[in-house]
């Protein structure tokens, strides 16, 4: 039997751009001959469903499986093949924040997405992955690929994929702008609570923390290098703590953030380490890759070259 691929969409990313991603794609695919078959998700968790589905019964024959959305379904995608870590994964970016694409180098327009997904010049390369587990519910592993957010950032994410203005910005392909307005709405109304981290058994105390950012990659937020100096591929998670900080700086800090800046000010502290456990004085909402998740405690750490991308 003929090796393919699997594309699963997102039809509804980007407020409707994964449908209008995904009729070029088809087109280009249907002209090179490529052999594929492709599933639409249709309701939340169901990219997950879907790649584990397809992972049980052909895994034998895949040549890989293809999201086509943003960070969410390909967080999705990911975790429905925990099982199957040897199934290469690729993103076509139709979402408004597409940090899988920046973080692992698939270049973001359609054309040459898929072109580096098919060539067979294009090599599969070996990535971490972050693993986390909530603690009413630590028998349940779940991953992210991306990042994992808690705090302010957390609440950014939920408020945002709540919004109307998302919507309206994805339209005109501007979604990542969706982000930095809620920032600026949030940042006057939103209370810093105090930490507790466990980092590799070395444990820290932070007092009025706006954010804790543990990352695999630079990127998150859309475009945002939260952790400057964070590598996919050397077995090690980075955090970002922002503690201490006035409301005016917060806004101050956010516009450094996209060139890395942020990182030199006192009220940010960096980190690293395999294995993180957080605590925090009220529950704070959480995100992996854009999805909401829960809010603290939870255990974290990375699994090195787990899982492999074209």
């Amino acid at each position: 039997m003929e090796k393919f691929y699997i594309f699963i969409i997102n039809p509804k990313a980007g407020n409707g751009k994964g449908k209008k991603v995904w009729k070029k794609v088809k087109r280009d695919l249907q002209e090179q001959n490529v052999p594929y078959r492709s599933f639409f998700t249709q309701r939340p968790g169901h990219g997950k469903d879907i790649a584990q589905q397809m992972a049980y019964i052909h895994h034998e024959h895949l040549k890989g499986i293809v999201t086509v959305g943003g960070d969410g379904t390909m967080h999705e995608v990911i975790n429905g093949l925990s099982h199957h870590p040897a199934i290469p994964v690729s993103f076509i970016s139709a979402g408004s924040g597409n940090d899988f694409a920046r973080g692992f180098k698939i270049p973001r327009a359609t054309a040459q997405a898929l072109h580096h997904i098919t060539s067979k010049k294009g090599r599969i390369r070996r990535y971490d992955i972050g693993e986390y587990r909530l603690r009413n519910r630590k028998h349940k592993i779940n991953f992210f690929t991306s990042s994992l957010g808690i705090g302010f950032d957390g609440e950014v994410a939920r408020r945002t994929n709540e919004s109307r203005y998302k919507g309206i910005l994805n339209k005109i392909g501007i979604g990542s702008f969706s982000y930095i307005i809620t920032v600026l709405k949030l940042a006057m109304t939103y209370e810093p609570f105090q930490l507790k981290l466990k980092v590799d058994g070395k444990e820290h105390e932070f007092s009025d923390v706006w954010l804790i950012a543990t990352t695999n990659i630079k990127y998150y937020g859309g475009g945002m290098k939260i952790c400057p100096d964070a590598l996919p591929d050397d077995g090690l998670l980075n955090l970002c703590i922002v503690h201490n900080l006035s409301r005016k700086k917060l806004l101050f800090l956010f516009g450094t953030v996209f060139l890395g800046l942020h990182a030199k000010l006192k009220e940010v502290t960096l980190l690293k380490g395999k294995e993180i456990e957080v605590d925090t004085t009220i529950p704070a909402t959480m995100h992996a890759d854009g999805e909401l998740i829960g809010s603290t405690p939870v255990h974290i750490k990375i699994h090195s070259k787990r899982f492999l991308v074209k």
